[in-house]
Formats: structure tokens, C-alpha cells, sequence
């Protein structure tokens, strides 16, 4: 609860926090954010960022991406879509599949089981990775 009452009264880092990942398309770690917000917050602490990127996930404002053997990374798109990472520098980015199919197709099969939504994570080598210019 302590933590929640700070976050309301410093409004200046969530707004700084949410600013960030709000207006990035890297899929930003928390660490990342925590770099870009001390640029308008000097002095954020990197557990702050943490507490504050938990609750705009609950709020609905950001997307948890789970990222394998990585940290995490945070995403301004919050409907279902699925991303590729790359598994030698770790890019991320989206990835327009039709999840509904998926969706559809994990339903049929999960009979009994509620789903309410997936995460497809693609994983590979990304074009610079490969040696090949999109």
C-alpha cells in the first residue's frame, strides 16, 4: 500500500515513465526506461521504474513482453500481436499474424479451459544478424 501512495503523489516520474514508453518503438527494458525518464526525472530509481511498469500493466496503459532468458521488455501496443526477438542481439519487434486464428485454433483444442488471450514470441536471426539489408 505505501509503495501505491507514493506512486500517486510522484506523478511526475509515472507521467515521466509512461512518456517514455508511450513514445518508443524498441520495446523498451525497464532499465532502458529508467535511462530515458532521468533525462526529465534525475535521481529515478530503477525500483520506481519497476513499481510504476507493473501498474501501467495493470492499468492497461502498457503490454508486458516476456522475453526468454532476458528481461522483459514493455510495449506502447497493448492488443494481442505477436513479436520476433532475435536470439543473437536481442532485437524485438513486432510481427502483423493473424492471432485470432491462433487464438481460434488453441480454443478448439484446450476444450474446458478458459483462454483470454496469447502471446506468440517468434524467435531467430534478425536481418542485420543475418548479414541481409531489408
Amino acid at each position: 500500500m505505501q509503495a501505491d501512495n507514493v506512486l500517486k503523489r510522484n506523478t511526475r516520474q509515472k507521467s515521466a515513465i509512461e512518456s517514455v514508453v508511450l513514445s518508443s518503438s524498441d520495446h523498451p527494458t525497464a532499465l532502458t526506461v529508467c535511462e530515458r525518464a532521468k533525462d526529465m526525472v534525475p535521481g529515478l530509481s530503477l525500483g520506481t521504474v519497476y513499481r510504476v511498469l507493473n501498474m501501467l500493466v495493470k492499468e492497461g496503459v502498457v503490454r508486458e513482453i516476456s522475453v526468454p532468458d532476458a528481461p522483459s521488455r514493455f510495449d506502447k501496443t497493448t492488443r494481442t500481436h505477436a513479436h520476433f526477438v532475435c536470439t543473437v542481439c536481442g532485437e524485438l519487434h513486432d510481427v502483423e499474424v493473424d492471432e485470432g486464428s491462433f487464438l481460434r485454433h488453441a480454443k478448439e483444442r484446450c476444450i474446458g479451459d478458459e483462454i483470454d488471450e496469447a502471446e506468440i514470441l517468434f524467435k531467430g536471426l534478425c536481418a542485420d544478424c543475418k548479414g541481409v539489408k531489408p
